[in-house]
């Protein structure tokens, strides 16, 4: 008995099953398991969001600027992408205490240490005016503990704040 070729071509060299497509469409689909709970008339947060209702205030690792950061509609998601606003200002140590930098060339990059890596995208920083950067694309795309590294860098020397957060 002669053998049939139940395959489709998938473009050169690839082909795909006939009998396992059903399987794959039921899997891509989601079961029973994957309906939406009944609502109580409360909105939950999504799995995998942190909530982070106020900025974070940190300050640099050289005390020179007072840095605070929060993620645009207060979520940081997981696997979606987000923008963050930071505020950057000089501390107390480097004079004039709580004046706006407007200056500053200012980036943010977030690590997973016990992965050993860092998000899969570069995010980009604009200005707002009067101290305010919007940071664009960020995506942290596993839930875990990430370090963040904010930098505001003024005539070419950076000052780094340091924070964490756990999805």
């Amino acid at each position: 008995m002669a053998r049939r070729d139940y395959s489709v071509p998938m473009g050169p060299r690839r082909r795909l099953s006939l009998p396992l497509l059903p399987l794959l469409l039921i899997g891509c689909a989601g079961g029973e398991g994957d309906a939406a709970p009944a609502s109580s008339g409360e909105t939950q947060p999504a799995p995998h969001v942190l909530q982070v209702p106020a900025p974070r205030e940190l300050t640099t690792r050289d005390g020179r600027f007072l840095i605070s950061w929060a993620p645009v509609g207060g979520e940081v998601p997981v696997n979606e992408h987000f923008e963050a606003e930071v505020t950057v200002r000089r501390a107390a140590s480097a004079g004039a205490e709580g004046e706006l930098v407007e200056d500053a060339v200012v980036s943010m990059t977030c690590f997973m240490p016990d992965h050993g890596h860092g998000m899969l995208r570069e995010p980009r920083t604009e200005p707002l005016g009067t101290g305010a950067y919007r940071v664009r694309g960020l995506l942290l795309h596993m839930g875990g503990d990430w370090s963040i590294s904010i930098s505001a860098s003024i005539d070419g020397l950076a000052s780094t704040a340091d924070d964490s957060i756990s999805l």
